[in-house]
């Protein structure tokens, strides 16, 4: 990878990693949900002011944010590792960042999805 490559990609997993080290909105949503079927209720992982019913419109714009970030480093590593396809490395990354692309994209729809519910 060039230099140029090397930052934008630093850029697109900053878009990803930043909202989740400050917030941690996709852990709190997987995490609530693995937890949804305990007889003692769900509870937050972490709380933070975007878990608040009155602030769903910040939550779907940091979680909006996240699936972009990570969806663009996604991209960009089928563009630039197109050399390395018999590599471990290059399987192991385009998995995790597509199952990280999957899981922002279900958590920005339900959050999407709770605000026009009226949660």
């Amino acid at each position: 990878m060039t230099k140029k490559q090397k930052i934008w990609f630093g850029v697109f997993l900053a878009l990803f990693i930043v909202p989740e080290v400050l917030w941690s909105p996709v852990g709190n949503f997987v995490y609530e949900i693995m937890q949804s079927g305990n007889a003692e209720g769900t509870h937050p992982f972490r709380l933070n002011f975007l878990q608040v019913s009155d602030n769903v419109n910040y939550l779907s714009a940091v979680l909006l944010i996240q699936f972009l970030g990570i969806l663009a480093a996604n991209i960009l590593l089928l563009v630039i590792m197109r050399r390395m396809k018999g590599s471990w490395v290059y399987w192991t990354s385009l998995l995790t960042a597509m199952l990280l692309s999957l899981v922002s994209f279900f958590c920005f729809g339900l959050s999407v999805s709770l605000r026009n519910i009226g949660f």
